[in-house]
């Protein structure tokens, strides 16, 4: 019998425990179940066998494993129940994410229609023949201005050069020089022709020159007036779109509802985009799959130990057990996208689950005061305190129900008693 308290010896897994007794009233609960079951129950030879230890320890804690993922459901934190997230019906015009839990303030519907994006001041200098040695040598002083800021800028031409060649020398000295702006050089309108293009990197109202330079002393003509850096070949433009069948404007394709809600306008819409805040069904369904995963274990590790050896009938009885326990709730858990196969093995059906856990479907099967969860913790319990009903062993002795104080020895508390290490 001492050989029973050392069943866990050479076994390299450890579950952690998450949810451990609040108080004595759980302890004596557990206990009793101990008791009562040890009373009733007949006196059994078992085989100590390493290849036994590790298959009843193993459903054990298999059980308890569940029992815990159960209870992680009960906490907002972990389930997610209770979490919001957006979602869109058009991705591709528009995106969003919320920036806070609190949503009180959002209509449970939103519907976006865009008629244009907000964009960028775009300028295109004068085409300029690449082979060219035009723009004199020289110091060249400036003004750049984007927005409410102001840059000096000094460009220095040493020798006379090619005028591409000029063009890509002031261009990296603009990037290094003027935040707010992108300078490239381009192809011009003609062979062997190029020019600036210079863009905005913030979109701004309607007609605002969001930057502009200004000439300043130099030792030749003017840098501005040479490259025509000041010619708009596109106006800022702001968003036009519905909220809600409102007209609205934004100086950015990017903006905040009330605070709580990020939109990024993306594309035109010929349609209203919808975006409805619901449940956060990605964490949702991240919990819930670790429900599934921890039942699914039960059931592995049954029909692993029957694929060894068919002749473990007790192993049989477990499968058997938990086959029917998913048949008798299989209605109520593929109502919400929990399917399962002919041996009892559960999964999800993503499009499914996704919709209840968004309609609060799956929170309504793990809160209910009854169906299946609460009869699925009763199960993982009853498993995990007398998990050697599930091993093959020789009755020795029957219990007397004659005498009602005469308790048989414990035979499941060779593991039920190893119980108490999780709860104290």
């Amino acid at each position: 019998m001492i050989q029973a308290y050392n069943l866990r010896a050479g076994l390299p897994v450890k579950r952690e425990v998450l949810h451990l007794a609040k108080n004595r009233g759980e302890l004596k609960r557990v206990y009793d179940k101990i008791v009562s079951l040890s009373s009733c129950s007949p006196f059994c030879l078992v085989n100590l066998s390493q290849e036994n230890k590790d298959y009843t320890i193993g459903i054990k804690e298999a059980a308890l494993e569940l029992k815990d993922r159960i209870n992680d459901m009960q906490d907002p934190k972990v389930s997610g129940f209770g979490s919001k997230a957006v979602t869109v019906s058009d991705e591709s015009i528009i995106s969003a994410k919320l920036l806070n839990e609190d949503t009180n303030s959002l209509p449970e519907t939103i519907q976006i229609k865009v008629n244009q994006l907000a964009d960028v001041q775009i300028n295109r200098g004068k085409d300029l023949l690449n082979s060219s040695f035009a723009f004199p040598t020289g110091n060249y002083d400036f003004s750049a201005y984007v927005g409410d800021e102001s840059s000096q800028i000094t460009f220095t031409q040493e020798r006379r050069m090619g005028n591409q060649n000029t063009m890509d020398n002031l261009a990296y000295c603009m990037n290094r020089s003027v935040p707010g702006i992108s300078v490239a050089v381009e192809k011009g309108n003609s062979k062997d022709y190029s020019r600036f293009v210079i863009a905005a990197n913030m979109t701004g109202r309607f007609g605002d020159k969001k930057f502009a330079f200004d000439e300043g002393t130099s030792d030749g003509e003017g840098i501005v007036d040479f490259f025509g850096l000041n010619r708009v070949a596109k106006e800022a433009t702001t968003s036009d779109f519905e909220l809600n069948g409102t007209q609205k404007q934004t100086a950015t394709n990017t903006f905040n509802l009330e605070n709580s809600l990020q939109i990024t306008l993306k594309n035109k819409g010929e349609q209203p985009v919808t975006l409805m805040i619901t449940q956060d069904s990605s964490k949702i369904l991240t919990s819930v799959d670790s429900v599934v995963s921890a039942y699914n274990s039960l059931i592995i590790l049954a029909k692993s130990r029957i694929d060894n050896n068919d002749e473990h009938y007790s192993a049989n009885k477990l499968m058997s057990e938990m086959q029917s326990f998913g048949k008798v709730y299989q209605d109520e858990l593929e109502s919400v996208g929990i399917n399962i196969d002919e041996n009892g093995i559960l999964s999800l059906n993503k499009q499914a689950a996704v919709q209840s856990a968004q309609d609060g479907g799956m929170e309504s099967l793990f809160t209910r005061k009854n169906g299946f969860i609460v009869r699925l913790i009763d199960k993982a319990e009853a498993i995990a305190i007398n998990p050697v009903d599930y091993l093959d062993k020789t009755i020795v002795l029957y219990p007397n129900n004659e005498k009602t104080s005469f308790h048989n020895p414990y035979v499941t508390s060779m593991y039920s008693g190893m119980l108490f290490s999780s709860y104290c």
